[in-house]
């Protein structure tokens, strides 16, 4: 699924910000924090804690396990981005 949300500039600026700290596409991060504040209010029963299998089955319901099909070989894309990270320079 698809939404446009127009947002004021600042606001961008600081999802943006929150995504690059996380390692993460501003489409990934959204689209995580926006299945956090689903599951923080919705009824009592996504307030408790799920088991391993019960979590994953829940990221799953949300489309957020499945969803990269681009990636074709898990294990590589892994490697890659770990060693991008090791890269990285602070500054």
């Amino acid at each position: 699924m698809s939404i446009v949300v127009h947002l004021p500039a600042e606001l961008e600026k600081a999802i943006a910000t929150e995504a690059a700290m996380a390692g993460m596409s501003v489409s990934d991060y959204v689209a995580g924090r926006l299945a956090q504040g689903a599951a923080t209010n919705g009824s009592h029963a996504s307030k408790r804690r799920l088991s391993g299998p019960a979590l994953v089955q829940r990221w799953k319901e949300l489309g957020l396990i499945g969803y990269r099909t681009d990636i074709t070989d898990p294990e590589a894309h892994s490697r890659r981005l770990r060693e991008a990270a090791q890269r990285r320079t602070t500054g």
